[in-house]
Order: C-alpha cells, then sequence, then structure tokens
C-alpha cells in the first residue's frame, strides 16, 4: 500500500507540472497573439493616418483650384459685360453716323441744286447786259427753261430701286430702264436740271 501512495503521489506531481507547463504555454501563445493583434492594429492606425493626410492634402488642392476658377468665372464675367457695353456703344454710334450722313446728303442735295439756280440766273443776267451794251437795244427777255424746276411734288410711288449714275445716263433713260418716267425721277430726287445730272450721284428710281 505504501508502494501504492508513493506511484500516485508521483502522478500527481507528474500532472501538476503537466498542467503547469500546458498554462505557461496557453499563457505565451495568448500573449503572442495579443501583441500580433496589437501590431496589426498599430499598422492599420499607421495606413488609416496616412490616407487622412492625403485626403486632407487632395481636399486643399481642390479648394485651391475652385478658387482659382471661381476667379476665372468672375473676370470672364466681367469681359462679357464690358463687351456689351461696347457693343452698344458702337451701335449707338453707328446710328448716330448713319442720320449724320443722311442730313448731310440731303443738305447738300439742296445747296447743289439752289447754286444751280443761281448759276443760270447770273448766266441769263450777264446776257442781258452783253446785248445790251453791244447792241444797243432792249435784250429781248430770256425765255425760262421749261426743264428748270423749283418744286419737286410728290407724285411719285413710294416703291422704287437704287441706281448709281453712269456715264452717258440720261433721266430718259434711266427712268425707261425701270419702268419709270422723267417726271417722278425728277421730282424723288429733287433735280432742278436734267442736264446737270452728275457720274456717281445715287438716286431714287420710284416704280410701281
Amino acid at each position: 500500500m505504501g508502494g501504492s501512495m508513493a506511484i500516485l503521489g508521483k502522478k500527481a506531481v507528474w500532472l501538476a507540472a503537466l498542467c503547469l507547463f500546458m498554462g505557461q504555454g496557453l499563457a505565451q501563445v495568448q500573449t503572442s497573439n495579443l501583441a500580433y493583434q496589437v501590431a496589426n492594429m498599430v499598422e492599420d492606425m499607421r495606413i488609416l493616418d496616412e490616407a487622412i493626410r492625403s485626403m486632407r492634402v487632395e481636399l486643399e488642392s481642390m479648394r485651391r483650384e475652385n478658387g482659382q476658377l471661381r476667379e476665372q468665372v468672375s473676370e470672364y464675367q466681367n469681359r462679357i459685360g464690358s463687351s456689351m457695353d461696347q457693343l452698344a456703344t458702337i451701335g449707338q454710334v453707328n446710328s448716330a453716323v448713319s442720320k449724320a450722313v443722311s442730313a448731310l446728303e440731303l443738305r447738300d442735295e439742296k445747296m447743289k441744286n439752289e447754286i444751280i439756280l443761281k448759276v443760270n440766273q447770273e448766266i441769263t443776267d450777264f446776257a442781258n447786259s452783253v446785248k445790251k451794251s453791244i447792241g444797243g437795244m432792249p435784250a429781248a427777255s430770256a425765255k425760262p427753261d421749261p426743264t428748270l424746276r423749283t418744286s419737286f411734288p410728290r407724285n411719285f410711288p413710294e416703291t422704287g430701286s437704287p441706281y448709281i449714275v453712269r456715264g452717258g445716263d440720261t433721266l430718259s433713260s434711266i427712268a425707261k430702264k425701270f419702268g419709270s418716267t422723267v417726271d417722278w425721277v425728277q421730282n424723288a430726287n429733287e433735280i432742278a436740271s436734267p442736264r446737270h445730272l452728275q457720274a456717281g450721284r445715287k438716286l431714287f428710281i420710284p416704280h410701281n
């Protein structure tokens, strides 16, 4: 019986040693796993921090680009506004120039007619004085030129075509070309004498 107790005692010691060894091994395994997990978490945190920093850099770059785009859009809007203002000003200038040119053309036409009438009258007066001084006889009264006009009634159609007088043109040939009449052409353009029709003059030829 004493031998049996000794054997049991040895087995108990061996089991206790085995349990202690297994406990230490299990603790080492758990400690090793925990350290590994901590190391993995640290690495994950490092990677996440780098990603956050990269995102911050990209965000800051995007903010700068957005600011530049806003400045460019504002500059383009200002340029467009200035261009529209300039276009409006140019349109006003063109309108004013057109009106001024029309007024000058009308004034020049009236001055031409007045000068023609005055020159014809002076020629008539001069001829009469020459006849008086040479023949000693009273000069005959000059017959009025039937083609010379001082009034221009608006007896012509409002519709018609523009025409530039060419060399060799006459009121008759121009009127015939457009199916108009000499009277219409002469009144529409206030031509005092058909004999003073000049090449290069712009006429309005009324016709139906």
